[in-house]
């Protein structure tokens, strides 16, 4: 089993569990998963599949301001929508290219007024809907330049509004307003203090300190809201405080942060 998404709220500890092939390909049934936050086990819901209430290969998970899931079905180029027990509500988009269409959608949360943000990896760029699915705009397209992205992962909203997007490919962070306009960039390609290699959860607390996933370098990195690099910790490994193949973050209400560990098939909380 491997975990990539992961949220909280409220002291609520919300992630997924990707069930692996042997072949190493992610095609067998996913899970939904809700623990408390102390680790120990609620609920589930969701199954192998395409219809309503089943997934195929999830990537991220959100908890809105009324407690509602809301999950990117990967392979099934949609977001779902559940409420607290796990029941589903709706569900939105479809495979394509063009307005409010996914192709691979990843990494997805959700704003104080509880509009949607979607990574929309494989179209790079981030799409913005209603809390009911509406469409309301997107940002990005592929390239390098600011503003521009390639393959991006995962984003996360401060509490003063701002967008944080994993620009992976590009091996950096970039900051946007709520109407996608570029503010500014952190990192580049490398293992140094402040680079990263394939950059995939982000997460941001009360005090607009922004931590990232450093996959490719099996740490996590914390950064000023301004970008300036503050401390990281981790590396290789399966021991305590080690990561293989990092993936979502989140902060908890506490100020702990929670970390999926795919690789290692555990969640680590710091």
């Amino acid at each position: 089993m491997n975990a990539r998404g992961i949220c909280s709220a409220e002291g609520v500890l919300f992630k997924y569990i990707v069930l692996r092939a042997l072949d190493r390909e992610e095609t067998l049934p996913c899970v939904s998963q809700v623990f408390d936050a102390s680790g120990r086990f609620q609920h589930e819901f969701g199954t192998y599949g395409s219809s309503e209430g089943e997934f195929d290969c999830l990537a991220g998970v959100a908890v809105n301001r009324i407690g509602q899931f809301i999950v990117s079905d990967r392979y099934n180029h949609r977001v779902q929508i559940f409420d607290p027990s796990g029941r589903f509500l709706r569900a939105f988009g479809c495979e394509g290219r063009t307005d409010a269409r996914f192709n691979y959608p990843w990494g997805i949360t959700t704003d104080s007024l509880g509009f949607i943000y979607v990574c929309d990896k494989e179209n790079h760029r981030v799409q913005v809907f209603q809390s009911d699915g509406t469409f309301v705009g997107k940002f990005g397209s592929l390239g390098s330049r600011p503003g521009h992205l390639e393959h991006p992962h995962y984003v996360a909203v401060s509490n003063t509004n701002r967008v944080i997007v994993s620009d992976s490919n590009n091996h950096r962070i970039q900051i946007f307003d709520v109407n996608g306009r570029s503010l500014s960039t952190f990192g580049s390609e490398g293992s140094d203090e402040g680079q990263f290699k394939f950059p995939r959860g982000v997460a941001v607390d009360d005090q607009g300190y922004i931590m990232v996933g450093d996959s490719g370098n099996n740490r996590i990195q914390i950064f000023q809201p301004d970008g300036s690099f503050l401390r990281a910790f981790g590396q290789w490994g399966s021991g305590d405080g080690e990561f293989k193949g990092l993936e979502g973050i989140a902060v908890m209400p506490s100020g702990n942060i929670v970390v999926c560990d795919r690789e290692n098939h555990r969640i680590q909380v710091f």
